[in-house]
């Protein structure tokens, strides 16, 4: 039996190449996994760049494809990016697996767009969770741009798979201009593991386990990085700890290292215990570019803010939020943020810590009452962002409550059913794209610019299906169980 993939290795494409428009140029282009579910084949990716902007440099755009649906159909692409107005239509992308827009691209405020400018006709897949971070290098101008859980559903959940994109940005008002792209950035994920173990002591200790399910990996090299905020890039502000001498790890078989040392500036004793952040492992394979980033979490001691409750409540016309902490080091308080469907965290208030001078040992309460209307939104989602003094951050788990004030009704009948389905959608919500799934995850049918109207449901085994509505106008999903009877 094939051994299901664990990480992602990285190739950057031979030859990416740039538009010579002058402070609009990205390179350096990398991926990392975040999750893989093995039964429906769904996987959650980071993608990162680097980027050169100016003052007009207005949008970025992301494609993502298999490599067999790579740029088909082939005669729609003939020197595509290579005029300004050479960019991709609908018809362009009906085999792309992803389309991410980026809006306000020049700025520190820069976010998740929701319509594709070039195209308007060409509707974005959606994507939950999706967030953007941006960092500044080494001026002003040179920023490290991350794409945060990209989900994707691959062709198959075992052997060796291949993914390629483009990058490609505009400096025009109406973001219909090609200003600079890369394209065709491969992307192979292997079976190849890595993981490894941070022992508390002082100074701490590392030992890692690559393990590999394939061929002979040759020239290997790793090294450690301590995470920085923002947690999960490697930027400039993660110092590099460790780096080991190049090594050999034969097919089929686990290295395990030595164990290591690090030394940490800013190790603090604190109560008998010795506080260090994570550490960010990259692996390196010499000759073939292939990069692997994994994670080594510190349980050394408890994190400088220790969460032990988070509750959302909805109490008539608002939103009871509640938390405590058990531990504070240097907090300055706490960001309450708040996210609708389709939509990012947005910063709602600040609740400063009620810890003296930002340090406490004790349970500490804090609340906050959110009075805004969400007509329209059929669940609101929050989190708490904990900063420190020093302007590090920390967050919270995720709460949602559901408004009872929003479109939350999708009906669709008769269920069960084995031949059409009526399904009404709430009014005035406009197209949406359907997509059931079933119990597994799977998606076995979808239908896309619905108005309203009969479904075909027959072919299907019977079972419990998931119905889901995508409302393009608000980005808001409606979802409903369907029972799909067994025939007569």
């Amino acid at each position: 039996m094939k051994k299901l993939f664990y990480l992602l290795a990285f190739f950057f494409a031979i030859g990416i190449f740039n538009h010579s428009k002058a402070q609009c140029t990205i390179s350096d282009l990398k991926l990392k996994l975040n999750s893989v579910n093995a039964s429906t084949c769904e996987v959650n990716v980071d993608l990162s760049w680097t980027q050169e902007i100016n003052n007009g440099n207005k949008y970025a755009y992301v494609h993502l494809w298999t490599a067999a649906g790579y740029h088909t159909p082939v005669a729609n692409w003939a020197n595509m990016y290579e005029h300004p107005n050479a960019y991709p239509k609908a018809a362009d992308l009906a085999n792309a697996m992803a389309t991410m827009v980026i809006d306000d691209n020049h700025s520190d405020n820069a976010f998740i767009g929701s319509v594709y400018h070039p195209d308007p006709t060409y509707t974005l897949p959606p994507q939950t969770g999706l967030s953007l971070v941006k960092v500044h290098l080494n001026n002003t101008r040179v920023e490290r741009m991350t794409l945060q859980n990209i989900t994707v559903t691959l062709p198959s959940c075992t052997g060796a798979q291949t993914l390629l994109f483009d990058v490609w940005a505009s400096q025009s008002g109406n973001g219909r201009k090609v200003h600079c792209a890369s394209q065709g950035a491969r992307i192979v994920i292997n079976d190849v593991k890595v993981t490894g173990l941070i022992h508390c002591s002082n100074p701490p200790k590392f030992q890692l386990f690559i393990q590999n399910n394939g061929p002979a990996l040759n020239q290997v090299q790793y090294s450690l990085y301590l995470d920085n905020s923002p947690i999960g890039i490697i930027d400039p502000s993660d110092s590099m700890v460790f780096t080991a001498n190049t090594i050999n790890i034969p097919a089929n078989s686990t290295y395990i290292s030595p164990i290591g040392y690090y030394l940490l500036a800013d190790l603090a004793p604190h109560n008998g215990y010795l506080f260090a952040k994570p550490l960010l492992v990259e692996v390196r394979f010499q000759g073939s570019q292939n990069t692997i980033i994994a994670t080594l979490q510190n349980s050394c001691g408890p994190l400088p803010v220790k969460f032990t409750a988070f509750t959302a409540t909805k109490a008539k016309d608002k939103v009871l939020i509640r938390w405590q902490t058990a531990t504070e080091i240097s907090s300055r308080g706490f960001e309450v943020q708040r996210k609708l469907p389709g939509g990012d965290f947005r910063y709602v208030a600040f609740v400063p810590s009620l810890a003296p001078n930002g340090n406490s040992d004790l349970l500490l309460n804090y609340s906050y009452d959110d009075t805004d209307d969400f007509a329209g939104a059929s669940q609101v989602y929050y989190r708490i962002k904990q900063k420190d003094m020093d302007g590090k951050i920390n967050y919270s788990e995720t709460r949602f409550i559901k408004n009872t004030g929003g479109k939350t009704s999708l009906l669709v009948y008769p269920n069960p059913s084995n031949g059409n389905v009526q399904v009404t959608l709430p009014g005035s919500t406009g197209p949406v794209d359907i997509f059931l799934n079933d119990n597994t995850g799977k998606e076995v049918k979808r239908w896309m610019a619905v108005v309203t109207g009969d479904l075909r449901i027959d072919h299907l085994h019977p079972g419990i299906y998931v119905l889901s509505a995508f409302v393009r106008n608000t980005g808001e999903r409606l979802t409903s169980k369907l029972v799909v009877a067994p025939g007569r």
